[in-house]
């Protein structure tokens, strides 16, 4: 399939649009420029169902992360779509969750939504294994463990569902960047897991693993100036096809959906 031919299915409306960008790092270089692209993109030609911000909004800590928040958030909230965030590890050295919620105004930590045929869950791995502080090693604490069996079991078995995490998800497999990946993904066997979308790791990567595509997204913003490359990615979800167009340095792929 070609993008004129997922062109060609936007019109129909069978797909599901997706505006991701991932580790923004606003603090201590402004990265705001690069946002402002990636909204005009959004509002004015991609138009998507929702935006994504995949964590590491910000890369400073207090005092300075109070203004670096409301500002890189002041330009995001100019979306016109509905927008939805995941916590990052750096977001958590500068606030507490209740902090960071109430300045980006959600009332979440883990959520899920449905947007047409697609399943979509956005997950808080900023844990650590052993203190809240949120890394280096993501962990899924058992109460968002015990909240996502209970998500899943009301998802027919045949609908496609996707992952949206601050930690790559089952690309780094010698590795894990969750300390518990396999007790998470154990808990998608017997359902339709298409793919996983993430952060943290600034150059990105691509994974395939029994049918699923993980895809970690390339950085948009980093704390010295030559490594700035105001990369993100605009995904396009059809029943049978997986487009990520990316801009910057974020490699674009098709891929197919397991049937």
């Amino acid at each position: 399939m070609y993008l004129s031919e997922v062109h060609s299915m936007v019109s129909k409306g069978n797909c599901v649009k997706i505006g991701a960008v991932a580790d923004v790092h606003q603090g201590p270089l402004d990265i705001r420029k690069w946002l402002r692209k990636f909204v005009e993109d959004m509002n004015n030609d991609f138009n998507p169902d929702i935006v994504v911000e995949l964590g590491d909004f910000i890369g400073c800590k207090k005092p300075e992360a109070l203004k670096a928040l409301k500002e890189i958030n002041e330009v995001y909230s100019r979306c016109k779509a509905p927008r939805y965030y995941v916590f990052g590890n750096h977001d958590l050295d500068a606030f507490t969750r209740e902090e960071y919620i109430s300045i980006v105004g959600i009332d979440y930590w883990w959520k899920s939504i449905d947007i047409k045929f697609l399943h979509i869950i956005f997950l808080d791995a900023a844990w650590g294994p052993d203190t809240n502080s949120g890394g280096p090693t993501g962990h899924i604490p058992c109460q968002e463990l015990d909240w996502l069996q209970e998500d899943l079991e009301k998802v027919p078995k045949d609908k496609p569902i996707i992952v949206f995490c601050h930690y790559p998800i089952a690309i780094f497999r010698d590795e894990p960047r969750i300390n518990n990946e396999e007790e998470l993904l154990e808990l998608f066997k017997d359902y339709r897991l298409v793919a996983t979308f993430s952060g943290d790791a600034h150059y990105g990567g691509y994974r395939e693993e029994n049918g699923t595509h993980h895809i970690c997204l390339h950085s948009m913003g980093w704390w010295e100036l030559d490594k700035i490359t105001g990369s993100y990615a605009r995904i396009t979800i059809t029943p049978d096809k997986i487009v990520v167009e990316g801009r910057g340095a974020q490699p674009s792929y098709i891929l197919k959906i397991k049937k």
